[in-house]
């Protein structure tokens, strides 16, 4: 359904005030997928985009590849979409009882807060996934007592993309090699 621009109302008041509003910059984050990315410049990944409240992480997983068990903090509620490959995630309940959900292209799974899981890929083909989640210090269970060095979890290798802190309103990481204004 096309609409022209005359069309829709807009909904921002004439009087809006900039000057109580924090910075307003939009940012473009180039992944090794993008057209005309340049391999060499683009890091592998996971990428990760974080504000104060939200965390979006972008990763692959190979065919030989996988995410092993982990546990998130009882606040992370996880929603993962899978964008290309297929993949199986594994759920342990508290009886030791697994759930096994296998994820296509276009499909979303929940995963939610406290959970211990893990990923897989299905198949030869690599397993694309976009995740979101609130942000939240710490993510994983296995990162407050040091054990996540040793379960084959990338997530100490994982390096903010960007990372807006929008209470102070200042960006505290950002790859200049990805990101763009």
């Amino acid at each position: 359904m096309d609409h022209d621009e005359d069309e829709q109302p807009d909904v921002t008041p004439e009087e809006l005030a900039y000057s109580q509003l924090p910075e307003q910059t939009m940012y473009k984050i180039q992944t090794a997928q993008a057209d005309g990315a340049d391999a060499d410049d683009v890091a592998h990944p996971p990428q990760t985009i974080r504000t104060n409240e939200l965390r979006c992480l972008y990763f692959e997983l190979r065919p030989d590849e996988k995410l092993d068990w982990h546990t998130h903090t009882p606040g992370l509620d996880e929603v993962n979409l899978c964008l290309d490959g297929r993949a199986k995630y594994t759920l342990e309940r508290e009886d030791g009882s697994h759930q096994t959900l296998v994820v296509e292209p276009m499909e979303f799974v929940y995963v939610p807060g406290g959970a211990r899981n893990k990923i897989e890929v299905v198949g030869d083909q690599t397993h694309r996934s976009l995740s979101v989640a609130r942000a939240a210090s710490v993510a994983r269970l296995e990162a407050l007592d040091g054990s996540d060095g040793d379960e084959g979890t990338r997530e100490t290798e994982w390096t903010d993309s960007l990372f807006v802190d929008r209470k102070r309103d200042e960006v505290v990481a950002k790859n200049e090699d990805l990101v763009s204004q």
